[in-house]
């Protein structure tokens, strides 16, 4: 969790790390008051991304 607050990973890294679906890792976040914003574009699009696959949508098939 102290690497996704100091921004060292992504979202989206963390959540494959912790081996947690996208859901509970985000409820998980919520509970402990961890923002999800980033300030690098990169991690924002891998968390964007990492919730597309998680909702079963095709990244190319909705613009940012």
């Amino acid at each position: 969790m102290a690497l996704v607050q100091s921004g060292s990973i992504s979202t989206a890294a963390a959540t494959r790390i912790a081996g947690l679906p996208l859901p509970h890792f985000l409820e998980l976040l919520s509970s402990l008051r961890i923002p999800l914003s980033s300030s690098d574009p990169a991690d924002t699009g891998s968390d964007l991304e990492a919730a597309r696959r998680w909702l079963g949508l095709n990244a190319t098939a909705i613009s940012t």
